[in-house]
């Protein structure tokens, strides 16, 4: 997909002048903690998943935040022919680097450009499969549950905003790309968690959040 390739070429471009133009000036380091509410709000659209994601990022440096996200995936999709169910965790780490220009009115307020490693395991299984045929009719199967295990590089943009007194909302789209995964796996998963839909080798993943900052200093 040529857009996942340009979401992860743009922030190469872009951070490398933000480094040359930051200043710490007046800086104040902060922590952010956040809950993602994009898996909730998912379940709308896909009830049969539900992932949900806690963060916390720190402003080390003017325009700089190291990234931390955690969260658990729960998937269950019955249909006629087979049921699928999965459980698992995942965690994210990175940087985000601001490069909208600070104003006096709305100090806090970012536009970022977004890096992460991500890593997920999960466990797995298809309690019943139907194979239909029209001549020797219909076959029952199963798959065992099985552990799969993924890693990937994440790449994308967001904005943060101050709504009031230290409270934020913000949204993120990032692009995911897979660097390895589970080989000679038994069954391919529905959702890979904190990646998303397995369709191929890359995803993308849209974040809604709201989160709290506390000043440090």
């Amino acid at each position: 997909m040529n857009i996942i390739r340009y979401i992860f070429l743009l922030p190469l471009v872009l951070i490398s002048l933000q480094v040359q133009g930051s200043s710490d000036t007046l800086f104040r380091p902060a922590l952010r903690i956040g809950l993602d509410v994009g898996g909730f709000a998912r379940r709308f659209v896909e009830p049969e998943v539900m992932m949900s994601e806690v963060s916390a990022d720190v402003e080390w440096r003017r325009g700089f935040f190291a990234a931390a996200e955690f969260g658990l995936l729960h998937v269950d999709v019955e249909k006629e022919t087979h049921r699928y169910k999965a459980s698992g965790n995942f965690f994210r780490l990175g940087s985000d680097f601001n490069i909208l220009e600070r104003n006096p009115q709305s100090i806090h307020d970012v536009l970022l450009l977004s890096v992460r490693y991500g890593f997920g395991w999960m466990q797995h299984e298809s309690p019943f499969i139907i194979i239909s045929d029209t001549y020797w009719g219909d076959y029952e199967t199963s798959v065992d549950p099985e552990k799969y295990r993924a890693h990937w590089l994440e790449a994308g943009f967001g904005l943060k905003t101050e709504l009031w007194n230290n409270i934020f909302v913000g949204w993120s789209l990032r692009g995911h790309l897979l660097i390895s995964r589970t080989r000679d796996a038994d069954m391919e998963p529905y959702f890979i968690s904190g990646f998303g839909k397995t369709n191929g080798s890359t995803a993308l993943l849209l974040h809604y959040q709201i989160m709290y900052r506390i000043p440090l200093r």
